[in-house]
């Protein structure tokens, strides 16, 4: 799935150091800002007693019920309704009508946003309310299936001026990996300084399983002032399928009000941090953060200073949303760090 920042290839050096000489087997794991759900999974294999995850977009906590909380006993039905997605018809719904071409934006060849339309309509048709995690691991399938033919450079912001070649390729949805490990992990859908402030947001989950005790809180914000309700809108109206009220060329979503982030502002991102660092109950906080980044190694220090505060860094490449010639790129040395923090 086209997801920036996405902690997947740095997952063995990040835990090598957040499990150093720890014993897992009675702690909570938080993911605070879990986007594509690489942190979240990865813990789920190494033996934590419980793990929260949360994120500002409703897509992330699909992902991760899909990709870990879905149960075996039900992935031959999945399968089958996955084939019987395949067979559909396309059928003109709010992707064809203003996602494709005939929309004149140009996300997705006709028929491929006409095939999103028909399976999103089909898995609200056919999935039981008491079906939680069928539901989701299906959306789960299709948002990887929308990822392969989306006629983008790696966000969605913008389109593409003429459809690429994996754009022009029909939509295929396929089974996907999970864990299948029902119980294990918690997911929310919360701005995550309201979820540690506010206990009504658990649900008396937490309270009953956790006590509002996690051990370690791992938050992996955004980097720069770009929003990630705009560059993943597709994903988010995908799993709402809401209708919603779109504006501009790229037809953006009303994003603001649901996922805008005090990360992204740098009058904002420090002092924000400084809250969830405050209000969580972990001892240990772990921070992914870059030499990029808005907030400076320096302020991280200085605003932390009461703290035991290590920094630990990595070289790194700079994503590059397409592989064209004639981009120009920024070729310097990119630094991602961990910053740990204890209480």
């Amino acid at each position: 799935m086209d997801y920036i920042g996405s902690k997947e290839k740095l997952n063995d050096w990040i835990f090598s150091i957040i499990t150093k000489n720890t014993d897992l087997t009675n702690l909570v794991f938080m993911d605070a800002c879990a986007g594509s759900g690489a942190i979240s999974k990865y813990a789920a294999k190494l033996g934590f007693a419980k793990i929260i995850s949360n994120d500002i977009l409703e897509l992330s906590r699909h992902i991760i019920r899909g990709a870990i909380s879905f149960p075996q006993t039900q992935q031959q039905e999945a399968n089958e309704l996955i084939a019987n997605m395949n067979d559909l018809h396309g059928r003109m719904g709010f992707f064809y009508k203003n996602y494709s071409e005939d929309a004149g934006r140009l996300y997705f060849s006709n028929e491929n946003a006409k095939k999103l339309d028909a399976c999103r309509i089909f898995i609200d048709n056919h999935i039981d309310n008491n079906k939680t995690y069928l539901k989701s691991y299906l959306l789960l399938c299709l948002l990887e299936a929308m990822s392969s033919v989306s006629n983008t450079a790696g966000v969605q912001a913008a389109f593409l001026k003429k459809l690429k070649e994996r754009a022009q390729k029909p939509l295929i949805v396929k089974s996907q990996p999970s864990l299948h490990k029902p119980g294990l992990v918690k997911t929310y859908n919360s701005d995550i300084l309201k979820l540690l402030t506010n206990r009504s947001f658990r649900d008396g989950y937490a309270e009953e399983i956790y006590g509002f005790s996690e051990d370690i809180l791992y938050i992996d914000p955004p980097y720069n002032a770009r929003q990630y309700g705009p560059n993943y809108h597709l994903y988010e109206t995908l799993v709402k399928y809401d209708t919603p009220t779109i504006s501009g060329k790229t037809g953006l979503r009303k994003w603001q009000n649901e996922s805008k982030s005090d990360f992204c502002s740098k009058k904002t991102c420090l002092d924000f941090t400084k809250q969830i660092i405050e209000h969580t109950t972990a001892n240990k906080i772990y921070i992914s953060y870059n030499s990029d980044g808005l907030m400076s190694l320096k302020e991280f220090k200085d605003t932390f200073h009461n703290y035991e505060v290590h920094i630990h860094s990595k070289s790194y490449r700079r994503f590059k949303s397409d592989s064209s010639d004639n981009r120009v790129y920024n070729e310097t040395e990119l630094k991602e760090y961990l910053i740990e923090i204890r209480k």
